[in-house]
């Protein structure tokens, strides 16, 4: 049975999309923050090949300590990746195992999950500020 584009699942397209590039722009703005010389190789290769992005968060990133703060962005990017990550599985776990029903409650759940995002973005780079070097 092929998938029906209706407007919901567009708006779950949509979504989708979103946190894709939301998940590229964060690793861009988190490697240059790290002092990568290609961050823009890790913004764009990261969410293509999730072997690159676990290479990236479990030991590229690992090893190396940030020069400054998360700016504006980078909250936002993270924000939204979280969020986009917590919708996927909150909505599998809601939805039928179709496509067409899990992109229809996708936007629904990723919605929900940014407050709890929200918070968790907001802990993860409070304003301790002991793990910039250059503090």
């Amino acid at each position: 049975m092929p998938l029906q584009l209706t407007p919901l699942v567009a708006v779950g397209v949509l979504c989708f999309l979103l946190v894709w590039i939301a998940i590229g722009a964060w690793v861009k703005f988190d490697a240059h923050a790290r002092g990568s010389d290609h961050p823009g190789f890790w913004g764009v290769l990261a969410p293509v090949s999730g072997i690159v992005l676990a290479y990236y968060l479990l030991w590229w990133r690992r090893g190396r300590s940030r020069r400054y703060p998360p700016s504006r962005w980078e909250r936002a990017t993270a924000i939204a990746v979280v969020a986009g990550l917590g919708g996927l599985v909150v909505g599998s776990l809601v939805s039928a195992p179709d496509p067409a029903s899990q992109l229809t409650v996708w936007p629904v759940a990723f919605v929900g999950c940014l407050p709890v995002a929200y918070w968790v973005v907001r802990r993860r780079f409070g304003a301790s500020g002991s793990e910039y070097a250059g503090r």
